[in-house]
């Protein structure tokens, strides 16, 4: 592994940077003569290979590439398993940020060509204590992503529910993977304390069930020295398993794991339902457990089918049928009802 990342930057990006950070500034004069004698040049190509290096000369010389610089050199991960560094320029806000570019067919954890690009507006370049602390952040997530502790994955599992539940686990991934990096970040110091509570109101967006007795279930991400990707990942999609303990409560508008229809009345205790009951939805929901919850529609159905089973048994002639065939087959399930 290389102990150093050759670092480049957009010719754009460093002419307009430079360009205005001298704006309106005394210093400015001197660059613009100094550009004058370089139009002299009559070769086209070797004029250009000069203004590149006398932007990249006043780049270093205004202090612009001290926050890139270093936001690297305190992420050994990167340095000693990236080979190079790009950064480019965006014109808007929201295409700032990092990226990692593998070799197709690369693992993350290999030693294979691997390199960073971060994205910034010129702009951007003229507030180094705000962009330090925002390319802190950004590389955090390059660095666990190269950290074959955190066993990185590019994609997370699909949701049983389709694309709506693949967003809500992406959306959830995203919160608590900025949890853990931001609470590194508080403990280092590039982070005020008062960052927690906004983390934690990030927190309780993405995992509105933890209103109550948050801090149980937010605290080990926010605490987490070395998170691991498989565990944000597990957390994720079943937020109410916690360390081998479960929980039941939902919170209004959650969805019912069954049926997929968001409710505002869960079953509020699924373990009580009876071994019968239990029996049926795992039959036909094997991945199902008390722990995920389910609204009430389901649980009144579910109900009525054991009823109904009673019921029949009691009839003169009756036998039962064997389902083989019929395992596997969805059951029948509520409609869509405007109050749930």
């Amino acid at each position: 592994m290389s102990q150093t990342i050759l670092l480049r930057y957009d010719p754009r990006l460093i002419e307009e940077a430079v360009f205005l950070a001298l704006h309106n500034r005394p210093d400015g004069r001197q660059y613009q003569e100094d550009r004058e004698r370089v139009y002299e040049i009559a070769d086209a190509g070797e004029r250009d290979r000069v203004f590149g290096e006398l932007n990249k000369e006043w780049l270093v010389r205004l202090g612009l590439t001290k926050a890139v610089e270093q936001s690297l050199a305190e992420q050994p991960e990167i340095i000693s398993r990236a080979s190079s560094c790009i950064v480019g320029r965006v014109a808007q806000t929201k295409e700032e940020g990092a990226e990692l570019f593998v070799a197709p067919d690369e693992p993350l954890d290999a030693t294979a060509c691997r390199t960073v690009s971060i994205l910034l507006r010129p702009e951007s370049m003229l507030q180094p204590e705000t962009l330090l602390t925002f390319l802190r952040h950004e590389l955090f997530h390059i660095a666990d992503m190269l950290d074959p502790a955190f066993a990185y994955e590019p994609a997370l599992p699909k949701a049983e529910g389709g694309p709506t539940y693949d967003t809500l686990i992406t959306k959830r991934y995203r919160a608590l993977w900025d949890v853990t990096i931001n609470g590194r970040m508080v403990r280092r110091g590039w982070l005020p304390v008062t960052a927690r509570e906004q983390q934690l109101d990030d927190f309780l967006n993405a995992f509105p069930m933890f209103k109550e007795n948050h801090e149980e279930f937010f605290r080990p991400f926010f605490d987490a020295e070395q998170p691991k990707h498989a565990e944000l990942v597990a957390f994720a999609f079943d937020p109410r398993a916690d360390s081998g303990r479960r929980i039941h409560k939902s919170a209004p508008g959650d969805h019912c794991p069954l049926c997929r229809f968001p409710t505002h009345a869960f079953e509020p205790e699924p373990d009580s339902l009876g071994a019968a009951v239990l029996e049926a939805i795992t039959e036909d929901f094997p991945n199902w457990t008390p722990s995920r919850g389910l609204c009430v529609q389901c649980a009144d159905l579910y109900r009525g089918r054991r009823i109904s089973m009673d019921a029949l048994r009691l009839l003169p002639g009756w036998k039962p049928r064997h389902r083989k065939h019929e395992r596997g087959k969805p059951p029948a399930v509520p409609t869509g009802r405007l109050d749930r």
